[in-house]
């Protein structure tokens, strides 16, 4: 199946819970795995194997998939305006200071920040991608170049975590989908963040994970972690995030806001949506 919709991004920035929302609903496909990362990393797939991800579905009405390295890879906007020039573009958005701490908390989680020190400050001097990623209007810019901005649709975090019901309910409205459906994830928190104990163990469960997909067992896996195991095993080898990560320095946030607002300001412009919350 072809994809009406492609969901961009941006990375931490409440993706999960726009797929959730979409997984549920009746007349959406999305594809089995969040992210693709077809037009980013897996380009050279090709299309057959990109729309075999997408399963027919008796009453789909919107088909799509969410892969956030799409919203800041320069080459992305081009390969789906080539391949699909009317589809719908979703990007979710926060505070650039926020989706920063958020993405260093990730990084430690999946072991891309090793330690011993995991402090907010350290990382930041050893990675650029804190900064370029939160640039959000040089990247919304691309992309504008290539689909109007009737194609797009916008959504805040912020305004998620206030009034969820009513962004589910503009985002099924832009996909033109059934926008009275109540999803199960609404409230959920999607995603969350914690650290890990056991580096090899996470790694061991991640191979029976893979393994039981490629073999077809996935639904038995799944099956068998609904049973109690997936909860015990998180609750001897996960950890709150905090709990090895010190807290970020006020003045480093504050210089944090000032590197991002230059463009907070034009995204500002761009949206005509009052972003001084983020300043």
């Amino acid at each position: 199946m072809k994809p009406t919709f492609i969901g961009i991004g941006a990375q931490k920035c409440a993706s999960s819970w726009l797929y959730d929302i979409l997984s549920d609903h009746p007349e959406v496909v999305v594809s089995e795995k969040k992210e693709l990362d077809f037009f980013s990393y897996q380009y050279e797939r090709g299309y057959e194997w990109y729309e075999a991800q997408f399963q027919e579905k008796l009453g789909a009405r919107a088909v799509g998939e969410i892969s956030p390295s799409y919203f800041n890879e320069a080459s992305v906007p081009e390969r789906i305006k080539l391949y699909a020039p009317e589809a719908k573009i979703l990007l979710s958005l926060r505070s650039p200071v926020e989706r920063a701490l958020s993405q260093h908390r990730h990084l430690v989680r999946i072991g891309y920040v090793t330690g011993p020190d995991f402090s907010f400050e350290h990382a930041l001097n050893y990675n650029p991608s804190y900064l370029e990623q939160g640039q959000y209007a040089r990247h919304l810019s691309r992309w504008l170049e290539h689909f109007p901005s009737e194609q797009v649709k916008i959504v805040l975090m912020e305004d998620i975590l206030q009034s969820p019901q009513h962004v589910a309910r503009s985002v099924y409205q832009f996909l033109n989908i059934d926008p009275e459906h109540l999803s199960g994830a609404l409230n959920e928190k999607s995603n969350p963040s914690y650290a890990i104990r056991s580096r090899s163990l996470d790694q061991m469960i991640c191979t029976l994970r893979g393994a039981a997909d490629r073999t077809g067992l996935g639904p038995v896996w799944r099956g068998v972690g609904q049973l109690g195991l997936q909860r015990f095993y998180r609750g001897i080898n996960r950890r709150p995030s905090q709990q090895i990560i010190p807290k970020a320095r006020p003045e480093t946030l504050e210089n944090l806001k000032e590197a991002f607002r230059e463009d907070t300001i034009k995204l500002q412009t761009m949206l005509g949506t009052d972003l001084s919350a983020w300043l």
